[in-house]
């Protein structure tokens, strides 16, 4: 269920958490960065977003407030994430509402890369399943043909076709155990998945 019945209500809570993340972090923060906050050229802001974004303009670089508002939002994310399940979900109802409409706001947020909790998990799982049944399917046809003396050359990829298939999947999973390991920062994790694709690089390659 989403507490926020408009525009204002969202921007409200995610400015507030943002501002409190400098303030936790003790980083410049001025009344126009906070306001910038509010900007949008359709939707709903502030009375006088027209004088902010002129002395915004005149003070302040805009690629070096976007980056800095992003981490702002990303660590502020990751104390809701460990906070209360009603704090992270007000997180994503103000970011679901925000998304109808075009907001500033939205910039600093895709930058910031959040994801909602499983999504990491989800593409994990896909990445393991899409590698699992590409080598699942090469040593069944193998067992299969050796079995039945079924020649599935006409109806099947080469060995070394497959091969390299599971191997490019192998190398896609070493990278998404990469990405969680320094997003996560979880040694277990990566050391599990690094494991893994190690393993399954060297019965590709023959056992070498």
């Amino acid at each position: 269920m989403n507490r926020f019945h408009s525009a204002r209500e969202a921007k409200e809570f995610l400015a507030s958490e943002i501002a409190e993340e400098a303030r936790r972090e003790d980083v410049a923060f001025s009344e126009v960065e906070r306001k910038m906050l509010y900007f949008s050229e359709t939707a709903w802001t502030l009375p006088d977003m027209s004088a902010v974004n002129e002395e915004f303009d005149r003070s302040c670089d805009q690629d070096e407030y976007e980056q800095k508002v992003a981490r702002l939002i990303k660590r502020a994310y990751r104390r809701a994430l460990r906070a209360s399940e009603e704090e992270y979900e007000d997180w994503w109802s103000a970011i679901r509402l925000l998304s109808r409409q075009d907001h500033y706001l939205l910039v600093m947020i895709r930058l910031a890369g959040l994801r909602p909790r499983g999504d990491e998990l989800k593409l994990l799982s896909t990445a393991v399943g899409i590698v699992a049944l590409i080598v699942g399917g090469e040593f069944l046809s193998l067992f299969v043909g050796k079995k039945y003396r079924i020649d599935f050359g006409n109806y099947w990829p080469s060995k070394e076709k497959v091969g390299f298939v599971a191997w490019a999947g192998a190398m896609a999973l070493a990278v998404i155990a990469t990405f969680f390991y320094y997003a996560s920062r979880t040694q277990l994790l990566g050391g599990l998945l690094g494991q893994f694709v190690k393993r399954a690089a060297r019965r590709i390659n023959g056992g070498s």
